[in-house]
């Protein structure tokens, strides 16, 4: 019987060294884990701060660039009234002229001039379709339809010239153009 004591009672510490085995065991795990629950949080959080510092970034290159935008048109807006005024100038001129009939028109011609020379100078100019060329509607405005003795679908008259800006037509010419011709059928 006391032998089977001792075996008890050495059963009962082997148990009790596996048990503390099983529970250093598990408390080292449970660290492990605790650890790299930490490493992923701060993982975590460093990436939530570099969206958060690229966010701001891309807002303050947002700004940055609508103002460059804001600056480059009103740059663009001054240059092209810069170019305006010597017309603006001769006008107050000419207009200083108006007793002398061939000076005012003489200053008149020069404005014409210098607003043409100013179109030009930025990428504008004017067309003049030719009469009985064939309309095109992509160039040409149509003010008045009337009877003409140029065939239908040509332009009989000009109005107003037409002004494009490098490719892209910003005016169309003015232009008339012939009714169809009613066929009578007595």
């Amino acid at each position: 019987m006391e032998n089977n004591k001792a075996n008890k009672k050495n059963e009962n510490s082997k148990k009790e060294m596996k048990d503390k085995k099983k529970t250093t065991k598990d408390q080292i795990e449970t660290e492990e884990l605790k650890n790299k629950i930490k490493q992923l949080e701060t993982e975590v959080e460093n990436t939530k701060n570099d969206y958060l510092r690229t966010l701001a970034d891309f807002d303050n290159y947002r700004k940055r660039k609508e103002k460059e935008i804001l600056e480059t048109r009103d740059r663009a807006i001054s240059d092209f009234v810069i170019s305006l005024l010597p017309a603006i100038d001769n006008f107050e001129m000419s207009l200083k002229m108006t007793e002398n009939t061939q000076m005012f028109v003489k200053g008149v011609e020069m404005i014409h001039k210098n607003l043409i020379d100013t179109l030009k100078e930025h990428k504008f100019e004017e067309f003049e379709p030719q009469i009985g060329e064939s309309f095109d509607p992509y160039q040409h405005d149509p003010v008045i339809i009337e009877e003409s003795e140029i065939e239908p679908g040509k332009i009989a008259g000009i109005l107003k010239k037409g002004y494009k800006h490098k490719d892209k037509i910003i005016r169309p010419a003015r232009v008339h153009i012939p009714k169809e011709k009613e066929e009578n059928n007595n």
